[in-house]
């Protein structure tokens, strides 16, 4: 037994001797090397190393949860909270944790990007790679990770992982006004192309050179992969049944019926190969690849096994931490890594077949005026390009898309054949594999 999976199961253990139900554990041993530059010159190296456990117990409908940062300590941490999950207001939404007999597949990481010491020269390739295509500045990151985890159940889990991952972000300026931003995230190091992903902010900035106000209006939007991942970051939140429950989805109840354009299929598969390819979800269900919209239809919502007993179905292996990280809810399923699945043209011909319309790299301050409508704006940024006849013709700024996500997704009528994974700050999460999509008529407004 592995040294993180003999740590969960002791601290199941632990937990069961001092009287829960029911308690999961999972171990984590991180490892994260930051490298930030600006002003096209690196400004920071960063290491980091943190082994923690994420520890679930309950007793009857009574339940709590920790991070628990000193392992040697487990004994005496888990017997308290346990004692504190006796004196806790029952959960009512609890229905128990995953049990039976599993069978996992175990990831790998790349032993490369395990012994990556030096990657700063991705970094120095990128920036070279942007300045030659007109950048006049360069700045971004890159992220090489390796984790590893170990996880046990009360109810029969116990599993290993291991995963790696590279994350190059690169946004180059030509102008104050223009820029154009490019990602490159790969699990393997031969997957690492910094001069393509340097080359390809410097065209995106070159082309955004002196913008002017945009025009207001209907207009048809080609979306570049990042732009769809800020979008899919909501989306796919919400088709977790847990935002279902609180009335924070779009696709409540609407199982079963149109819900984008039959261009759309869009899957949570957590089994490809991916910086986010994951072995378990957070309770111990061996992960699966779950169809969301098939066609333009929803077919399910993602579940845990709790969710799953309320909505009388199966879990889809999509349970979230039982602790809080970032924004999302802690004992919530969660989507792992979205797939659109790809079309049949290529970019090129999705422009040459616009007429009139935006061809758009980034965005950001996505805002809801209704979750339960799919109500929303965003922001554009870095390049934002019009198309007339077919062509780019120059470059607008401070415009806003201000409509309906549904319509969003119901008006895409045209998908690229190239996708590629995105993964940004919390803008563009979780990672995705995505394509460019075209959306028609969508309303633009001003920003400012």
């Amino acid at each position: 037994m592995s040294e993180l999976k003999e740590a969960a199961q002791e601290i199941v253990d632990f937990a069961r001797d001092a009287g829960a139900d029911d308690a999961v554990a999972e171990v984590f041993d991180h490892r994260t090397h930051q490298i930030r530059y600006s002003n096209s010159r690196i400004d920071a190296s960063n290491w980091w190393g943190l082994k923690h456990a994420h520890v679930f117990v309950a007793i009857g409908k009574r339940t709590l949860s920790t991070d628990l940062l000193d392992l040697a300590s487990a004994k005496a941490s888990v017997e308290a909270l346990v004692q504190g999950a006796r004196v806790t207001p029952e959960n009512s939404a609890y229905t128990g944790i995953a049990s039976g007999k599993f069978k996992y597949r175990r990831g790998k990481a790349d032993p490369k990007i395990v012994a990556m010491r030096s990657p700063t020269k991705h970094v120095h390739d990128a920036i070279s790679a942007a300045v030659r295509e007109g950048a006049t500045e360069v700045g971004g990151t890159l992220f090489v990770r390796h984790m590893r985890a170990g996880i046990a159940s009360s109810g029969g889990a116990l599993a290993e992982d291991e995963s790696s991952a590279l994350e190059l972000s690169v946004r180059a300026f030509s102008q104050p006004e223009a820029s154009g931003h490019a990602l490159c995230c790969t699990h393997k190091l031969s997957g690492m192309d910094a001069r393509g992903t340097g080359s390809r902010a410097g065209q995106m900035a070159f082309l955004a050179k002196d913008p002017v106000q945009g025009d207001v209006g209907k207009m048809d939007l080609i979306l570049e992969p990042m732009f769809l991942g800020e979008l899919m970051h909501s989306t796919s939140h919400m088709m977790s049944a847990f935002y279902v429950e609180v009335g924070m989805s779009m696709f409540a109840k609407r199982v079963g019926k149109k819900v984008a354009s039959e261009e759309v299929t869009l899957v949570d598969d957590p089994t490809m190969p991916s910086t986010s390819q994951r072995a378990f979800d957070h309770e111990g269900v061996p992960t699966k690849r779950t169809v969301m919209i098939d066609r333009g239809v929803l077919k399910t919502y993602l579940h845990d096994t709790s969710t799953a007993k309320r909505f009388k179905t199966k879990t889809t292996g999509n349970a979230g931490p039982y602790v809080p990280i970032g924004f999302d809810p802690p004992a919530a399923p969660l989507p792992i890594h979205p797939v659109l699945e790809p079309g049949d043209l290529s970019v090129e011909e999705m422009i040459a077949d616009t007429k009139n319309g935006l061809y758009l790299n980034n965005t950001w301050y996505t805002r809801y005026q209704s979750y339960s409508r799919g109500d929303f704006s965003t922001i554009p940024r870095d390049a934002i390009l019009k198309i007339e006849d077919g062509r780019i013709v120059g470059a607008v700024k401070s415009i806003r898309v201000s409509d309906n996500m549904l319509t969003l997704w119901k008006n895409i009528d045209a998908v690229s054949k190239s996708t590629e994974e995105v993964f940004w700050w919390d803008e563009v999460a979780p990672p995705s594999t995505l394509p460019s999509v075209r959306v028609k008529g969508m309303n633009i407004t001003r920003s400012s």
